[in-house]
Formats: C-alpha cells, sequence, structure tokens
C-alpha cells in the first residue's frame, strides 16, 4: 500500500510556491511518511476520494468574500471531502474557511487583526503550545458550534477541533523561506505600505522569524502530529 496523500492548498500562486509554504508542514509529513500533493485554488484539484487529508492555507483573500472568483469552487470542494470523511486541516484563511464550513462564520477582524510573533493562551497545551505564534491576519472566524476551542487570545480564537478536522487563526507552518514568499507578495502592495504603521518591520521579523525557527518547527509538529493521529494518517504508536 502506497503512503497516505496529504492535499495542501494554495491560492494564487503556482504549486512550486505551494511547496515552499507549506513549510514545517511539509517536512512534518516527510518524516512521517506521507505524500504532500500541492494544488491551487481556481485549479483543478483531485477527487477528495483520492486523498488521505486536505490542509488549506492562507489567503491575502477573505474567507467571508463571495467575490472571489476562486472561493465558491473551494468551498465547494471542501464541503464534499468534509461529506466524505476527509479530515481538513485550517490554517489561517483555512481555518476561517473550515468554520464558515462547518456552521461557523469568517469575517473581517475589524481591528482585532494581529500582525507577527504572539502569544496566545492554550487550554489544550499537548495540542497547541503556549507560543508565540506567528500571526498575520485581517480577518477571524467564529467556532462552528459544539467545536471544541483549544486556544485563544484577547482578540480571537486560535484554535478549535471539530470532530477530525482542526482549524488554527496562527501559521505553524511557517519558516524563513516561507515569510520570504509573503514578503515578495507584498512588494510594490498598499499593505507593504502599511508595515510600519501595524508595527512590523520587515527586517526584525525576519531576524525574529529565523531566532524562533527550531522552536517554531517542533511546536509545529507537535500540532500536526495531534491531528494526524485523529485523522487517522499515522498511528499514535508510532510517534512514541
Amino acid at each position: 500500500m502506497g503512503a497516505k496523500r496529504l492535499l495542501v492548498i494554495g491560492h494564487e500562486v503556482s504549486p512550486e510556491i505551494v511547496l515552499v509554504q507549506v513549510g514545517t508542514l511539509g517536512t512534518w509529513a516527510a518524516e512521517r511518511g506521507l505524500e504532500v500533493v500541492p494544488g491551487v485554488a481556481g485549479a483543478p484539484l483531485p477527487d477528495p476520494a483520492t486523498v488521505d487529508a486536505v490542509a488549506v492555507l492562507g489567503s491575502v483573500q477573505g474567507a467571508w468574500d463571495d467575490a472571489v472568483p476562486w472561493l465558491a469552487d473551494v468551498i465547494a470542494f471542501l464541503r464534499a471531502a468534509v461529506d466524505a470523511g476527509v479530515p481538513v486541516l485550517g490554517i489561517c484563511f483555512g481555518g476561517q474557511l473550515l468554520a464558515r464550513i462547518l456552521g461557523g462564520t469568517a469575517h473581517a477582524a475589524d481591528g482585532r487583526h494581529e500582525n507577527g510573533w504572539r502569544e496566545i493562551t492554550t487550554h489544550a497545551p499537548e495540542i497547541v503550545a503556549p507560543g508565540p505564534w506567528m500571526e498575520f491576519h485581517f480577518d477571524t472566524f467564529t467556532p462552528p458550534p459544539g467545536a471544541e476551542v483549544l486556544a485563544e487570545s484577547p482578540r480571537c480564537t486560535q484554535a478549535f477541533r471539530d470532530g477530525v478536522h482542526l482549524g488554527v487563526q496562527f501559521h505553524p507552518e511557517i519558516t524563513p523561506a516561507e515569510l520570504e514568499t509573503w514578503m515578495a507578495r507584498w512588494a510594490g502592495t498598499p499593505l507593504e505600505a502599511r508595515l510600519l504603521e501595524l508595527g512590523v518591520d520587515p527586517d526584525a521579523l525576519r531576524a525574529e522569524t529565523a531566532a524562533r525557527a527550531e522552536a517554531s518547527r517542533a511546536a509545529s509538529w507537535v500540532l500536526f502530529d495531534a491531528f494526524a493521529v485523529r485523522a487517522g494518517l499515522v498511528p499514535d504508536a508510532a510517534l512514541r
């Protein structure tokens, strides 16, 4: 039997960039013997029945904004995956979209945005370490009814679990290389001009991300392992 397949969906980038943006999720998957399948929103995605789990990455778009041209197709795909019992891991935009699909809401953060490395309060430290975690969002979510809230910050719910599905507001997958893909996309945009106003010094953010890289990787692997065990991607005994 072949390796279990993890479809990772990126947004408005190439499949090659998805494999950079997958960050620590990619190195974790390789260590756990999973095959990462890159997908791009708006392009054809595989039948959910042909993959064992789905991860949805961040986006500059809004998970609440039905004017986004590719959003309806991604929502339809994820609903089909959920209906088929395929576990979904949602990260930032992906967490917002997962909350929306499962009966919660995705919406603008209305001043509750978080940018840079931030501490959070965890209710499940064996899944979500206290932090700090990388945050970069202007939208947020309300968890689905009945979901287990795993972590919070003063501004937002930070993580929830609903059956085999897991949504987070922060970026557990961040690496220095992934941060550079973000910086490249920000170049020449209004967001780049707002960074200092938001309290984000690009060079300081790069330095902090590099300094925190190993601790962040270790924390992310704990999170991914918790998702994978519940999702049936890896047996619990294999992690001991």
